[in-house]
């Protein structure tokens, strides 16, 4: 798999989690952005596409949307909010843009 594609694929989710980030704090009244925030943010993402190159490139190459979703609920857990259980579908996402952009 080419490096450059898992970095666009890191760009690709970064942008989307910092999105919902953005999102989730206009929806429960937050505040702006903290940009402090970005480096957490980025990290996970870098995560998220190691996780899903490894994945497409060797290990699976279907079902993609189950190994995205237990990866959230864990992520997520434990479910004590409506919220909480949002926050699985961002990383099901996240793992859809990867897919979409790793596959060859």
């Amino acid at each position: 798999m080419a490096f450059g594609r898992i970095l666009l694929g890191w760009a690709v989710v970064g942008a989307w989690l910092a999105a919902w980030a953005l999102g989730e704090r206009r929806i429960t009244g937050a505040g702006r952005f903290p940009f402090a925030e970005l480096p957490r943010l980025a990290g996970e993402a870098l995560l998220l596409a190691l996780l899903a190159a490894l994945w497409f490139g060797s290990l699976g190459s279907g079902e993609w949307w189950l190994i995205f979703g237990l990866l959230g609920a864990l992520m997520a857990w434990p479910l004590a909010t409506l919220l909480d259980g949002a926050r699985i579908l961002r990383v099901v996402v996240a793992g859809g843009l990867l897919a979409w952009m790793l596959r060859a």
